[in-house]
């Protein structure tokens, strides 16, 4: 029983790989279950199987980039938090004028994060190239612009 469902989850999996390179925007599964124009093919899933992987192409669906890593500069609420923030990003731009900043307003607090990184790796070198003329950065995990 449970080998059947690993087979039928990695075949669901190679499936789901194939269609996002295709760039298709139909149901994989329902592809996979009708069989298309290449003969006849019966797949038989556990309907708990088939829920769990629908509620993971709405989740995924929802989130806007890749997981990543970036970097924050600036973290700081209250009266002319927003003036700092705009200062600080003139002056990160100036001095890493090819680094993307992002912008972002949580709870009261206005926050800076610079860079788009694949990698811990990455973000570690980035993170080392401004921790000189920008004081106590943060690696934060996030989602990030693919370039």
């Amino acid at each position: 029983m449970k080998s059947s469902i690993l087979f039928i989850a990695c075949l669901l999996l190679t499936a789901s790989l194939t269609w996002a390179q295709s760039g298709s925007e139909e149901d994989v599964l329902a592809r996979l279950k009708d069989g298309g124009d290449r003969g006849q093919v019966e797949i038989v899933t556990d309907s708990l199987l088939e829920g769990n992987y629908y509620k993971l192409l709405v989740k995924n669906s929802k989130v806007k980039g890749v997981p990543g890593y970036r970097i924050r500069i600036f973290s700081e609420s209250g009266i002319g938090a927003r003036e700092q923030l705009q200062s600080i990003r003139a002056e990160f731009l100036s001095s890493f004028p090819e680094i993307d900043v992002h912008e972002d307003y949580d709870e009261l607090y206005f926050k800076l994060y610079v860079g788009d990184c694949r990698t811990r790796s990455e973000a570690l070198k980035l993170y080392d190239q401004i921790k000189n003329k920008f004081p106590n950065p943060i690696l934060v995990e996030d989602f990030i612009d693919i370039q």
